[in-house]
């Protein structure tokens, strides 16, 4: 008598036609590459496009989530040429959500029902903290950067985001005096509520004393308080 085959209810996978697309590739032509490319010619340092393209390029073969496949432009242009917008604006933060996506790889699903994290969980939150304070030790931050890491940070907390949000910082200013620092930032929000949409738009301010501690913090929406 034979044993039954583990494999008797497998479906035969299907192709979309993204991956028709990427069977048709020739090598070094692939979306990720042209992306590369165009971010160089855009000006984009070699080492910030080339962490582009390879988050670009996991996004697909590593079959990320549906938001983050739409946040790494993989199947969008509007969103690929943001990366760059975003990687020029604001190199800093863009570099190190690139390089969390790509340090949390294969971590942020449950494939096999083992309990593991969904990609939307709030654990994400604590974790990324206590990942961006690991990689950040023993390094120097100037008073923008760390004003603008805890306006994400402050974003983050006051909406309740998980990570999946897309927070963009569209223009911001840094004033100092007598070692105190203050942030004033325009922003956006692509939340999962509802998805692709800017979900909160405003400016966000961030006061931090010379010692680098946030001493006051505040959001103004826009009239409404919300973009639909």
């Amino acid at each position: 008598m034979s044993n039954p085959s583990p494999f008797k209810d497998f479906q035969p996978y299907e192709p979309s036609e993204l991956d028709r697309r990427m069977q048709a590739c020739a090598p070094g032509a692939y979306p990720w590459d042209d992306w590369q490319r165009e971010a160089l010619a855009a000006g984009l340092s070699p080492e910030l496009a080339a962490l582009g393209r390879a988050v670009m390029r996991e996004a697909y073969q590593h079959n990320w989530c549906a938001q983050l496949k739409y946040e790494s432009g993989i199947d969008n242009p509007d969103t690929a040429a943001g990366m760059i917008l975003c990687a020029k604006s604001q190199p800093y933060l863009t570099e190190s959500r690139w390089q969390w996506l790509l340090e949390t790889d294969g971590l942020r699903f449950d494939p096999w029902h083992r309990a593991e994290w969904q990609e939307s969980s709030p654990e994400w939150n604590e974790m990324r903290l206590r990942w961006q304070m690991e990689s950040l030790n023993g390094k120097t931050q100037t008073p923008e950067n760390r004003l603008l890491y805890e306006a994400l940070d402050y974003l983050t907390f006051f909406y309740k985001l998980n990570q999946l949000a897309i927070i963009d910082l569209t223009q911001y200013a840094v004033s100092q005096a007598d070692g105190a620092a203050m942030l004033w930032a325009d922003f956006t929000v692509i939340g999962t509520e509802i998805p692709h949409r800017i979900t909160h738009s405003g400016v966000v301010r961030i006061e931090q004393n010379p010692s680098g501690v946030t001493v006051d913090a505040a959001i103004f929406e826009t009239p409404g308080g919300k973009l639909r």
